[in-house]
């Protein structure tokens, strides 16, 4: 792959001009204002059904899994793949197979968003199904170089032991997957509800303290957190938990106000909703991400740990408080009340 060769990813894609044809909405069991509706009210009907086709389709492309109901036949999804072979496009391919698009079976996942500094940039939504009774795989060689079959908390062990790599969206998402304890998608749809997302926002600014209120951590549309600058400077940011543009330019807009420069970041904890911006702000910045020991394990770039005590780099008096050992959580403790 020219984009991330050698990384474990998902299978999927990018959403193509005939993913949004009338005569595929007609096959998917979810209209365009229930997908709309699933993935929060973030994107409009149309485009917002298209990314489930586009799922779909892109699935069975990488993978050879179809998801309709009824469930195809063996038999018909050699056809179907035959079909698309000869050059056919999905919408046709479908003709003739008394099936719809399981569109309904997609549970959101996550939204990523490649960081500005990357040379390609994707939108990517992310969403679960569960594998349809006695679906065999088939990857397909020219798009997928090597598979496996991991379980969530498994693949993370790997990435931990750096057997495989992956990108933080991807170890993201699988940090969320463990967290709801899901094994269906039913269950991952009923655990994890995208609404609309709200602006980010300065909620608290002081002389050596600013709190913003972000609406998309951990890549879940609406899901809310907060992150805070401290310092006058020289300051150090803690949680950075939304990936998101907005998120990062009023953070950018903060430290440019303040004549500033981040000197470190400090995640209090490791996952997504308090980690998720973390690796596209250092980067940039050639700054450390401090973590408590052990806390960096499943991170997929370099942590810094800290002690008990440490002081934090910035212009006021910081220190880093470790939780309970083995937690993999610290608090960051200003001089006074003040800062």
């Amino acid at each position: 792959m020219a984009f991330g060769p050698g990384l474990h990813v998902f299978p999927g894609g990018g959403v193509d001009s005939g993913d949004s044809e009338p005569a595929l909405a007609a096959h998917s069991i979810r209209s365009a204002r229930e997908a709309a509706r699933a993935i929060g009210d973030n994107v409009d009907p149309e485009p917002a059904l298209a990314l489930h086709v586009a799922a779909i389709r892109e699935l069975f492309e990488e993978a050879g899994i179809l998801l309709t109901d009824p469930a195809t036949r063996e038999s018909e999804i050699a056809e179907f793949r035959a079909r698309l072979g000869a050059g056919m496009s999905f919408e046709r391919a479908l003709e003739g197979l008394e099936v719809r698009l399981a569109t309904d079976r997609l549970a959101p996942l996550a939204h990523w968003t490649t960081p500005a500094f990357m040379p390609r940039r994707f939108s990517t939504w992310f969403f679960a199904a569960d594998l349809p009774a006695g679906a065999v795989p088939l990857f397909a060689p020219d798009e997928v170089a090597a598979h496996r079959w991991l379980t969530p908390s498994r693949a993370l062990e790997k990435v931990a032991a750096g057997e495989v790599q992956m990108w933080v969206p991807t170890t993201s998402t699988l940090q969320r997957l463990v967290e709801t304890a899901a094994s269906t998608a039913a269950e991952v749809a009923a655990r994890i509800r995208f609404t609309r997302i709200e602006p980010p926002r300065i909620v608290e600014e002081r002389p050596a303290l600013v709190r913003i209120a972000f609406g998309a951590v951990g890549g879940l549309p609406g899901r809310v957190g907060e992150a805070t600058l401290h310092g006058h400077r020289r300051l150090v940011l803690v949680d950075p938990g939304d990936a998101s543009d907005e998120a990062l330019d009023l953070i950018a807009a903060v430290v440019a106000r303040r004549g500033g420069v981040i000197q470190a970041i400090v995640l209090t904890r490791s996952d997504p909703d308090h980690a998720a911006a973390a690796e596209a702000l250092a980067i940039p910045l050639a700054i450390p991400i401090l973590v408590a020991p052990g806390a960096g394990r499943f991170l997929t770039y370099p942590t810094r740990e800290v002690s008990d005590g440490d002081v934090l780099p910035a212009d006021i008096d910081l220190t880093a408080r470790l939780g309970p050992a083995g937690s993999g959580r610290l608090a960051v403790v200003a001089a006074s009340a003040g800062e």
